[in-house]
């Protein structure tokens, strides 16, 4: 036999070999894996790691296969404390970027010795994240675990379940719309898409300036001063309260400013309810300085060219000792992103906020993307509603503006 009859034989059996490989390659993205290969693959990599000696003082599971994986080798280790940390994904021109959703403190014991543990392994790059931050939060050993590593990945692991080519499918994805850390940027935001929107869950916050005062009916400037409410006022309380027990949603918390005008106006709103009263500096007004408890027209007399500057632009042009919009508006968001924070957290179908004219328009300001410099545009009387809805993502749409409950 020739060798060149060797050479075609040779390389009409390699052909051969890679030509089934490829098959079985490509049928691997389509095969299922089920609960007792997840089983036998937390019972490989325990065992592999009691053979070298690595005993986890943490397990942190990343992700919801990450938290599967976690919580069976903690279970066939005996007991390992768990932890579970997701991630999100962001693609910046064409590239996808992961990032830990949360970022937490560790106490040193636990930090000895880190097991990360993924459902499945493509690209290492959210691995290579959950690493270095471990390791930066001062982490003595960090070893990696996977139920699936695909071989494309350039992230080396410590231990390995399975090992393949593409993407089969994991036992936990009982559904089509899960998203799976590989897919295209593309099918991850229409997926995503849709799931959000079949599991959106809305809250209602009403934004309520406080009643009538003495001042408001005599025009002055009232922002760190603190005159009582008139007796239109308090009725307009009254109609307030009226007004949120005739809504669908019932308030489980009234939050106020701590000055009296507003927190009278809570009480009433608060007593009717029945609901709890949580008093809050950051709802305060903004303090106007010199011009505190002058008339417009007595402000406008000796500030005759700041004020005229002031009503075309009142961000840039305020008295030197009054409060700064920027400053205003930061105790303002710091406050509207704690308030949604507590309405899922606590789960609070809706909330009110009884606050004051400038600060409530500075808050709506933000919610619908105005500039600051316009909020003296928005109009908010004394006692009106402003109803706004959030979602489970943050985002908030109003719903009504300066809406006055009907006189009774």
């Amino acid at each position: 036999m020739s060798w060149l009859v060797i050479v075609d034989i040779s390389l009409g059996v390699i052909g051969s070999v890679s030509s089934v490989l490829y098959i079985l390659e490509r049928l691997s993205k389509m095969k299922k894996l089920s609960w007792k290969d997840a089983t036998r693959a937390a019972e490989k990599i325990s065992q592999e790691m009691s053979r070298d000696g690595f005993s986890p003082t943490v397990i942190v599971g990343i992700g919801r296969g990450g938290a599967i994986m976690g919580a069976l080798i903690s279970g066939v280790l005996g007991h390992r404390p768990l932890v579970v940390i997701d991630r999100k994904y962001t693609w910046v021109e064409g590239r996808r970027f992961d990032d830990m959703l949360l970022r937490a403190k560790f106490p040193a014991s636990l930090l000895e010795r880190v097991l990360l543990v993924s459902g499945e392994t493509h690209t290492g790059n959210t691995m290579r994240l959950y690493h270095d931050y471990f390791k930066n939060l001062g982490a003595k050993q960090i070893k990696k675990a996977s139920f699936f590593l695909d071989k494309g990945s350039l992230e080396k692991l410590d231990y390995v379940g399975l090992e393949g080519m593409g993407s089969p499918k994991m036992p936990w994805m009982i559904s089509e719309n899960y998203l799976k850390e590989d897919r295209s940027e593309e099918d991850f935001k229409k997926e995503l898409a849709i799931n959000q929107e079949a599991t959106k869950h809305f809250k209602i916050c009403y934004i309520i300036r406080h009643g009538e005062t003495v001042f408001n009916v005599e025009d002055r400037f009232c922002g760190s001063s603190d005159p009582q409410l008139t007796e239109n006022g308090l009725r307009q309380a009254e109609d307030v309260a009226d007004y949120l027990l005739r809504q669908h949603e019932r308030v489980g918390r009234v939050y106020t400013s701590h000055l009296h005008r507003a927190l009278a106006f809570a009480r009433v709103i608060s007593s009717k309810l029945e609901a709890p009263l949580v008093i809050d500096d950051r709802l305060r007004e903004l303090d106007y300085g010199e011009w505190e408890g002058l008339t417009r027209a007595e402000v406008e007399k000796k500030w005759s060219k700041l004020y005229a500057l002031y009503l075309k632009n009142p961000e840039r042009h305020r008295p030197d000792t009054s409060e700064t919009i920027e400053h205003a508006n930061a105790r303002i968001k710091e406050f509207w992103s704690d308030l949604t924070h507590a309405l899922f957290e606590e789960d609070l179908d809706a909330v009110a906020i009884i606050t004051h004219k400038d600060v409530g328009r500075l808050l709506l300001c933000n919610i619908k993307g105005i500039p600051l410099s316009q909020y003296r545009s928005l109009t908010m009387d004394n006692g009106s509603i402003a109803k706004v809805e959030i979602d489970n993502q943050g985002n908030a749409r109003v719903l009504a503006e300066n809406e006055l409950p009907e006189l009774r």
